[in-house]
């Protein structure tokens, strides 16, 4: 009995020492709500501090994505989609906003292969 105590304690230290190993490059970070976010390791960055300060403030000055689509307004909102904005200027209006506008129209025709694959989902 004495030897069986004996065996499992050390494989039960042993157990802990592999997983504090294991654990030891982990970093975890906190965040403002308490949770936590898990990251394996850190990765060394090829930018420099000034390089990262520098998108940091072009992001500021105009928050949105980098596909034009959604613009970062903070708080419990976040990201919203991005919508034109106008005003109006000299008895017109006019688009003031910084989203891009040469987006290809879509077209409501379809080619042979989603022809196919419509024909294939949707059997009359």
């Amino acid at each position: 009995m004495n030897a069986r105590k004996t065996l499992s304690i050390a494989i039960l230290c042993t157990g802990l020492a592999v997983t504090g190993a294991a654990s030891a490059e982990s970093v975890i970070h906190t965040a403002a709500g308490g949770a936590a976010a898990f990251n394996p390791s850190h990765d060394a960055s090829a930018k420099t501090a000034q390089q990262v300060q520098k998108e940091l403030d072009e992001f500021r000055r105009n928050p949105v994505s980098a596909d034009g689509q959604y613009r970062y307004v903070g708080g419990d909102q976040g990201w919203v989609l991005a919508q034109h904005e106008y005003a109006y200027r000299d008895g017109k209006w006019q688009d003031v906003d910084k989203l891009e506008h040469n987006a290809p129209t879509p077209s409501l025709e379809m080619t042979p292969e989603e022809r196919k694959q419509y024909e294939l989902l949707y059997r009359p």
